[in-house]
């Protein structure tokens, strides 16, 4: 034993103790992580975390035959970080919703936690002790690199074969899970689904139909030094969308809803922005009221040239959209920019009398609704008799007069009508044609369904 331990420097010992850490906290992944990562590890290959540490350790015990190679220890660092990387790709999400104060995302902070320090603190002091070295003397005639003598290559031989196998090892089984997740399995077994477009004819005609010519896209509101919360008007301002001295601009809509005890409630959220600078909504049952920009006197300037003069000058341009009054935890609402129909999103404080949350709203556009449209993709439109008829995956969707459209905020707005022969106890009663006929704000739109005969038996 003290042969073996001649000439060891403590950087060796560390390096041994990563080794160690590294197989445990491996052991504690894979025991651990289907329930502890986010919802957005899917399709992530998060396995990959234990996996390159499992090739760390094996790499460092390498290092720990061959101590004067310290560039072998360094291999095994490298191969940590590789799966630091990873978990610090992986995590936010779980920090965002702890943040927040809400769980969104799924997994286990906690858990995720031991993964990222673990990682961290074999990562520091495997860095440490490739400074320090893992031998005290290098001049020593054990701590030469030249290959002598059958114990010399047999070391080198063994260490060399375990650096190889679990580099090669390592990212072979990596590239395989990963080539396994992007799978969407067999083409057969993948059936080509049509894309639902509401947008037909008749929606365009109904659009067209509809005067408007507010293009709130125009609209460019900068950002005052300071805000009049006495404001007459802004007293005044309602906290719906039923003004008629303004244009709107944006319209945002959140909820939020939580089981407790056998209560679940619902809160929602409704802002409107005009096109004075100014906005009004409810957060519950909160009314506020107050102001708008989307052009910053800080970064909300640029540059434009006359192009008949060759003149620079300064212009206003939009590079936000902030939200400021002066109730209490809303005194600034920013929002960042989303994607799809909705075109701005930001988190909100919501209270409660037994704890706080946070709730999610989103911004469109607005134009006026013209029209409703129904998806029937969750279902498709052909059944069978004798099928039970499960709708609730059907989408109701408001459109708008520039043909962009989503899902009805609120689901329980839009009612459904089937025709009174069509059902008997909840199933198809008789082959034939059906026409579902759905309601909304004053809009109507129907969806056909073709009823077949039920299957033979086999």
């Amino acid at each position: 034993m003290a042969n073996i331990l001649k000439n060891k420097s403590i950087g060796y010992f560390i390096a041994a103790a990563d080794a160690l850490l590294a197989i445990i906290l491996a052991i504690i992944f894979f025991a651990t992580f289907n329930g502890a990562m986010a919802n957005n590890a899917l399709g992530q290959v998060p396995e990959t975390i234990g996996i390159f540490l499992l090739a760390g350790a094996v790499v460092e015990i390498a290092a720990l035959i061959i101590p004067q190679y310290t560039f072998v220890h360094a291999g095994a660092v490298v191969l940590y970080c590789v799966a630091l990387i990873k978990e610090v790709f992986l995590i936010p999400n779980l920090y965002a919703d702890w943040i927040n104060n809400v769980a969104y995302q799924g997994g286990n902070l906690a858990t995720n936690n031991v993964y990222l320090f673990g990682l961290l603190i074999i990562i520091i002091s495997g860095i440490a002790a490739a400074f320090m070295g893992l031998v005290k003397d290098e001049k020593a005639p054990e701590a030469s690199w030249a290959i002598k003598g059958t114990t010399s290559i047999v070391k080198v031989g063994v260490s060399a074969v375990l650096v190889v196998a679990s580099v090669v090892a390592s990212t072979a089984i990596s590239a395989d899970l990963k080539k396994k997740a992007n799978i969407a399995g067999p083409e057969e077994d993948t059936p080509t689904v049509e894309a639902w477009d509401p947008i037909t004819d008749d929606v365009k005609a109904k659009a067209e139909a509809v005067e408007y010519s507010f293009n709130p896209a125009d609209v460019l509101i900068k950002q005052e030094e300071s805000y009049d919360f006495n404001d007459a008007t802004l007293k005044a301002l309602p906290t719906n969308k039923n003004r008629s001295d303004a244009n709107l601009v944006y319209c945002f809509e959140g909820s939020y809803a939580e089981g407790y005890q056998g209560d679940y409630s619902e809160t929602y959220a409704y802002l409107y922005l005009w096109d004075d600078g100014m906005y009004g909504g409810t957060i519950g049952s909160t009314n506020l009221r107050g102001y708008w920009y989307n052009s910053s006197i800080a970064d909300g300037t640029g540059e434009e040239t006359n192009e008949e003069t060759g003149e620079t000058y300064t212009v206003d341009v939009k590079d936000c959209l902030k939200m400021v009054s002066n109730t209490d935890k809303y005194e600034m609402i920013e929002t960042t920019e989303a994607g799809g129909f909705y075109e701005r999103q930001a988190w909100i404080y919501l209270g409660f009398s037994w704890g706080t949350r946070s709730m999610g709203i989103s911004g469109y556009q607005y134009y006026p609704e013209v029209a409703l449209a129904i998806d029937p993709s969750s279902t498709g439109t052909e059944f069978h008799v004798g099928e039970t008829f499960d709708r609730s995956g059907w989408v109701g969707n408001r459109i708008l007069k520039n043909l962009s459209y989503s899902a009805v905020f609120k689901s329980g707005d839009v009612k459904w009508t089937d025709p009174a022969d069509m059902l008997e106890g909840g199933k198809f009663k008789e082959a034939g044609e059906y026409e579902i006929k759905a309601t909304y704000n004053g809009f109507e739109a129907t969806c056909k369904i073709t009823v077949l005969d039920a299957p033979a038996a086999e």
